[in-house]
């Protein structure tokens, strides 16, 4: 996976490089919409419940693509290794967080002991597309599923060395490599 890569180079030759996957994008929007959702409400106005309740659902999306993208990955680096996990994309999200949660137990022989029911609970009404969920979510339905979905990567990445924000892959690090070169070259 490539890295969004965003360069400011300041006058007097200083560069700043800034290196960032999708997965760390789409947790900053998350963490950005709910964020304005809760300045939005603290102004009490009709206006600013309507502008916190569109938040809101930005915020849900967000955490949701968040959460996917990175089982998503963990799956497809689980399968490059394990011939038994091959295949398993096309299941459904739950059947994938079940399936990393078996790779952790073979890779520690450690049960978790965590109840991951409130996260399947969301799965399963987000895949069946319940716009209820959309309806309803707040503030804390937000924190409470953030605390789920990171209660579970934790988990996880305490048990593998999966992680949620994978490091700049090399084709990545190359070019800034270069990039940091030239710009050095040109302002000697």
């Amino acid at each position: 996976m490539k890295s969004k890569i965003n360069v400011t180079i300041f006058h007097n030759g200083d560069m700043d490089i800034l290196r960032a996957s999708v997965y760390e994008e789409l947790w900053k929007d998350y963490s950005t919409f709910k964020r304005r959702a809760s300045v939005q409400t603290d102004k009490g106005t009709e206006k600013g419940r309507f502008l916190a309740r569109r938040y809101e659902r930005a915020a849900l999306l967000s955490l949701y693509a968040f959460f996917e993208g990175v089982v998503d990955n963990w799956m497809d680096k689980i399968s490059q290794d394990q011939v038994e996990y091959q295949g398993l994309e096309q299941v459904s999200l739950e059947e994938k967080c079940r399936h990393i949660l078996r790779y952790c137990f073979f890779q520690t022989y450690t049960r978790a002991s965590l109840d991951f029911s409130r996260l399947w609970e969301f799965v399963q009404r987000y895949e069946r597309h319940d716009l209820l969920l959309l309806e309803y979510v707040d503030h804390t339905v937000l924190t409470d599923l953030e605390q789920d979905i990171d209660a579970y990567f934790h988990f996880v990445e305490s048990m593998t060395d999966l992680k949620r924000f994978p490091p700049a892959d090399r084709s990545t690090n190359h070019i800034i490599d270069s990039l940091g070169g030239m710009v050095k070259g040109c302002c000697k």
